[in-house]
């Protein structure tokens, strides 16, 4: 017995292009015509072999499969879909009263079977089920690209790093070099990966380096830039019974951990080591120049979005705050305008020389714009301390700049951003910094105090 629900009421929310498949062209016919009522674009086709013509050269969401055809049945129908790999959903229909159909339909993929007669109900609702499943299969391929694509990012920016880069597993042996490391020290990535730290550094070094490696994971889980002395593979045939060639290489390495519940389970060392030697230096120069800034010396925007989003990675893992301090010259322009270009210069090369004496070791220094400074402060205690710094680089900055016998005095401003408070990403942390100038309360209320000193002190000397 035929459901009698008429189909109208049941609207499909889905619309897309379908192909009708079935030799028995008035069957065909009178299903496209319901479908078309329905608000899908429909095709035809009489045949497996004229479906494979339609399915090639056109993008169908649904196609409505009769298994038993000539020239070409639904199931060869069915195997050149998967073939090809085309992403058409596939409803397959018989009037065979046997489940074999249905059952090997289903097995090579099909979404449903519909059995011969058709009834609109369940025709519509086949079709629905089709079209929720291809929208839902191309989100989850829209977030597995998306993942991909942001690994293979940080896998290409770890791979482009100016500075040799690696990753030890947490038995010290090589599980990741980038290109610059392969290509200083002469071994291919095949010949490094799996290899313990050890067999690359020198025996005299291997006792004062085992701190910074060590598996047991006593010392602390950061440590101050050392220097490092890395075997080299020398070319074969040259220097037949010597010692290998030696890469001089400053070195700094963290460890790292992941969060599991309340456990911090170490995962890895992350290393990252300049070659210092002086057969290098010119390449390096290069290289350097290419991600640092040339009036200053400091990383440049090129490497503020790497720095950054590894800080972020690190406090996420440690759960620890991350500050963002966002530091603009405001009237560089004016000073370029009334001394001119190279007084300018010499504003932006003090500035960058009195944060440097400020900033801490492992905190990051960047210059990221002509008149903007970054520094990313790792392992803050509270929101007091950002003030506390905020205030102290100030303080530091405020005194004038005396270029060609002229006390030029900057107009300088210090906005703050404190992960995960003020942000959970780069642009969010990046984009509060920029706008929370001149907001502290506490530098406000020592800058009116020092201001009102200033006036008593006029006052007392008139």
């Amino acid at each position: 017995m035929q459901n009698k629900e008429d189909p109208k009421k049941a609207k499909s929310s889905l619309k897309g292009r379908l192909l009708i498949v079935d030799d028995e062209s008035r069957h065909a016919d009178s299903l496209a015509m319901m479908v078309a009522s329905w608000g899908y674009d429909v095709d035809t086709a009489e045949d497996g072999a004229k479906a494979a013509g339609l399915l090639i050269s056109k993008p169908f969401d649904v196609v409505l499969l009769d298994l038993h055809m000539p020239v070409a049945d639904g199931y060869k129908v069915m195997d050149f879909i998967h073939k090809r790999g085309l992403k058409t959903r596939i409803i397959t229909i018989s009037g065979d009263p046997s489940m074999d159909d249905a059952i090997k339909s289903l097995k090579k993929g099909a979404d449903n079977f519909i059995r011969k007669p058709v009834t609109p109900v369940d025709l519509l609702k086949a079709i629905d089920e089709s079209l929720r499943k291809k929208v839902k299969e191309e989100q989850r391929q829209g977030v597995k690209r998306k993942i991909e694509i942001k690994s293979n990012l940080h896998r290409m920016m770890f791979d482009v790093a100016p500075n040799l880069q690696f990753l030890l597993d947490t038995k010290g042996n090589f599980r990741m070099v980038n290109t610059v490391f392969t290509k200083v020290t002469g071994y291919s990535k095949q010949e490094i990966l799996g290899r313990h730290w050890s067999s690359l550094v020198e025996g005299d070094q291997i006792d004062r380096m085992h701190h910074v490696f060590e598996e047991r994971r006593t010392a602390p889980d950061r440590f101050p830039e050392v220097e490092l002395r890395l075997r080299c593979k020398e070319p074969d045939g040259e220097n037949p019974g010597r010692k290998p060639k030696t890469l001089l290489v400053a070195l700094q390495s963290r460890r790292l951990y992941t969060q599991q519940g309340k456990k911090r389970v170490f995962f890895g060392t992350y290393g990252v080591g300049r070659d210092i030697t002086q057969y290098n230096k010119i390449e390096e120069l290069n290289k350097y120049q290419e991600f640092h800034d040339d009036l200053t010396g400091l990383p440049s925007r090129v490497l503020f979005e790497d720095y950054l989003s590894f800080a972020l990675t690190q406090a996420k893992q440690d759960n620890t705050p991350l500050c963002l301090l966002h530091v603009v010259l405001v009237d560089l322009k004016q000073i370029n305008e009334r001394y001119g270009h190279s007084a300018g210069d010499e504003c932006l090369k003090t500035i960058s020389a009195r944060l440097k004496r400020q900033v801490r070791k492992g905190d990051i220094l960047l210059r990221i714009d002509g008149s903007e400074f970054a520094l990313l402060l790792p392992h803050i205690q509270d929101e007091k301390s950002v003030i506390h710094i905020s205030e102290k680089l100030r303080i530091g900055l405020s005194n004038p700049i005396e270029v060609n016998g002229r006390n030029i005095t900057l107009d300088l401003t210090i906005g703050s951003a404190v992960f995960p408070k003020d942000g959970e990403n780069s642009d969010e942390l990046l984009r509060h910094a920029q706008t929370s100038h001149g907001f502290h309360p506490l530098s406000k209320q020592r800058h009116l105090l020092q201001t009102s000193n200033w006036i008593k002190l006029i006052k007392s000397q008139h």
